[in-house]
């Protein structure tokens, strides 16, 4: 099934090297509580997914991904009602997520042989070269499938700790 995910300049280096391995589904924002999915939709254009807030522009390119159908993959409307609260649901989609009944969830490993095109949002300009068409000293670390459960608990424990920084009284 072909669907597309979006990302910024940042991340393809990582990607190329290591394919679609982490993205992070929260399922409960009142307990900082989530899985490790990567996000893919059946939409073309960026607007609509809640992409926005991040440092990096997760809407600068699009990857066409020719996704397995097989029981790693889920449409996340379905899926989310037996695992995600009603508060973090409404939170996503008043967060920029319209349309979030174009979104899907694979559970697994998305090898970068299965990225069979990377578009630039922008200019329509399809990259070529995409895994190194930016300097390394500008892009980020990808993620390893192995590495992945790591990722996740950096990424909870910085969000944990910048949410009590920001709740902690001012005297």
């Amino acid at each position: 099934m072909e669907l597309y995910h979006f990302t910024s300049s940042a991340h393809l280096r990582g990607i190329h090297k290591f394919g679609l391995t982490v993205g992070d589904v929260v399922t409960d924002f009142d307990r900082l509580d989530g899985r490790i999915a990567v996000w893919l939709t059946s939409c073309e254009t960026a607007e609509g997914h809640g992409l926005g807030g991040s440092v990096a522009d997760k809407t600068e390119f699009r990857l066409t991904v020719e996704v397995p159908e097989d029981d790693r993959l889920v449409r996340w409307v379905e899926w989310a009602h037996s695992n995600v609260t009603d508060r973090t649901r409404q939170r996503l989609i008043a967060a920029g997520g319209q349309n979030f009944r174009t979104w899907y969830l694979f559970c697994g490993w998305l090898p970068p042989a299965l990225i069979t095109d990377v578009t630039s949002v922008r200019t329509g300009i399809r990259l070529e070269n995409w895994g190194e068409q930016f300097p390394e000293n500008e892009s980020r670390r990808g993620v390893s499938y192995e590495g992945r459960h790591a990722w996740q608990n950096r990424m909870f424990g910085d969000f944990r700790k910048a949410n009590t920084e920001t709740t902690k009284p001012a005297f």
